[in-house]
């Protein structure tokens, strides 16, 4: 995630911070959430440490496609989103700004799975 030009990996994280803001209030319906997945999916193959993401992020996406929801295992995919986010931030490759921009990400997802019922 270097250099000046936004990256659509940068477009992706700007947009999704702006969906999720802190987390707490966030009202995200599933097919704003599958769009923001399809986009990560498309923005992240060949990024350097994101193979240990790109799991959860495409059986969350095949998961809300289903139209019946497992609250539970939502929960559990998105945590483990957060956790990953916050590895990758600490990546060596990931310049400052983008490193509070993949925390803040990862506090926004541990927080908005605590509005799931």
């Amino acid at each position: 995630m270097e250099g000046t030009e936004a990256t659509l990996e940068q477009r992706m994280l700007t947009d999704t911070l702006g969906a999720f803001g802190d987390g707490t209030q966030a009202k995200i319906s599933a097919e704003r959430g599958l769009l923001m997945l399809e986009g990560w999916l498309n923005a992240l193959p060949g990024s350097i440490g994101i193979g240990r993401i790109l799991s959860e992020i495409e059986t969350l996406r095949d998961h809300l496609k289903t139209g019946e929801y497992d609250n539970e295992l939502i929960r559990t995919l998105m945590l483990n989103m957060a956790s990953h986010t916050l590895t990758i931030s600490h990546e060596p490759m990931v310049d400052e700004a983008t490193t509070h921009q993949l925390s803040q990400l990862a506090n926004a997802l541990r927080n908005f799975t605590n509005q799931i019922d």
